[in-house]
């Protein structure tokens, strides 16, 4: 179970990114200034590539802990960068971009989270089951 959610927690964090932000709303909004790109592309990249290392060691590899060590660092990474928006001027949704808000919190930040927990139950499950069998 803990290598699905791991899984799971890799595409939404490392790959699914790339779909959603390979578009008007983030790398090709006209607002967005040109070295922002250059980061986001950056992260992307970036994230994408983990996601591969990730996986290449859970499913080929068998080691669970490390591809949820990576999948944790993605993911908290985002969550530093919404809490600390207040110290940047950071926004969760730029100018000219569109994104679903239910309950008026941005999708964005619902998917993170929910990728967060899921993550960090498979990771309580990984300590569990090496735990057991140490």
């Amino acid at each position: 179970m803990s290598r699905i959610l791991t899984t799971i927690a890799l595409v939404g964090g490392g790959l699914l990114p790339v779909f959603v932000d390979v578009g008007r709303s983030h790398l090709f909004n006209d607002l967005w200034d040109a070295h922002a790109r250059a980061h986001l592309v950056w992260m992307l990249a970036t994230n994408t590539l983990l996601f591969f290392l990730g996986l290449y060691y859970l499913w080929l590899k068998g080691n669970e802990l490390f591809p949820a060590l990576i999948s944790l660092c993605i993911l908290v990474g985002y969550q530093i960068s919404g809490i600390t928006m207040p110290l940047y001027g950071g926004v969760f949704l730029g100018e000219g971009g569109v994104e679903p808000m239910p309950l008026g919190v941005p999708i964005n930040y619902w998917h993170f989270s929910g990728m967060l927990i899921l993550q960090v139950i498979a990771f309580a499950l990984i300590l569990r089951k090496n735990r057991l069998a140490a």
